[in-house]
């Protein structure tokens, strides 16, 4: 049933008093106890974003963190209607808004990413497995892959180092983060160009270990395929025994 435009209408002042603080006249209703109302949800915000980036929190400064909460909770339009997800409209608000520049943090938007995307596998629905086959040639079958995964490129190492440290090491880093089937633990690995472009291409379509060596020599130039061969194919015993590599698709 739809609201009467009138009780929409005190919804939308008292919404908007909660996230901006300026006062709004609403019949029936004591003035001076409104601020109760904002600082609880407030509160709440507060502890949910705090909890979700808890890197990014510890290393910025409290003041600084403070005054990104008040912008995002006062200024955006939240869409969720979970709160766990308001941390990606967080990570999403302060790229927009460019606080990696405004606040001279140049790895805060590669944190937000991180710790998002960690907390967003962790919560999503559960995505339906393959079939698959446990036995098969690793280097000419078609690879069956976690399908609770995700692959992103990032300017800063900081999933291995601290926010700070990371600054002096700007450059072209990979990480694949992929929930558990049995624990739902998110887990995560740092990648090289190479390991990267195996994994995205193995979830994209049926190649074969052996369709992408021999696409190596075009993508690196002059390569060692014998020794190539043999790197993939530890690498890939790894992520079974990681259980991200689930067997041998059908």
């Amino acid at each position: 049933m739809s609201l009467l435009p009138e009780t929409k209408n005190i919804q939308s002042k008292m919404a908007l008093f909660c996230r901006t603080g300026n006062e709004v006249e609403l019949p029936g209703t004591t003035p001076n106890r409104f601020h109760h109302y904002r600082r609880l949800i407030f509160n709440i915000i507060e502890e949910h974003l705090e909890s979700s980036f808890p890197i990014a929190n510890e290393f910025i400064d409290s003041d600084t963190w403070d005054e990104m909460l008040n912008d995002f909770f006062s200024k955006h339009d939240c869409q969720s209607y979970q709160v766990w997800q308001i941390a990606g409209e967080f990570y999403k608000y302060a790229e927009k808004e460019n606080y990696a520049s405004k606040y001279q943090l140049p790895f805060l938007n590669n944190l937000l990413k991180f710790e998002w995307e960690e907390l967003r596998l962790y919560n999503m629905e559960n995505i339906k497995y393959p079939s698959y086959n446990n036995e098969g040639d690793i280097l000419n079958d078609s690879l069956s892959l976690n399908p609770e995964h995700v692959l992103f490129q990032l300017e800063y190492p900081i999933h291995k180092q601290t926010p700070i440290n990371a600054i002096e090491n700007k450059g072209n880093y990979f990480v694949l983060l992929f929930r558990e089937k049995e624990t739902g633990k998110v887990q995560f690995m740092d990648l090289s160009v190479w390991y990267a472009l195996v994994i995205e291409q193995l979830s994209k379509s049926e190649i074969t270990l052996t369709d992408l060596l021999n696409e190596a020599p075009k993508l690196f130039g002059e390569i060692d395929i014998e020794a190539l061969t043999e790197s993939p194919m530890q690498f890939v015993e790894d992520l079974k025994s990681k259980q991200f590599v689930l067997g041998y698709k059908i």
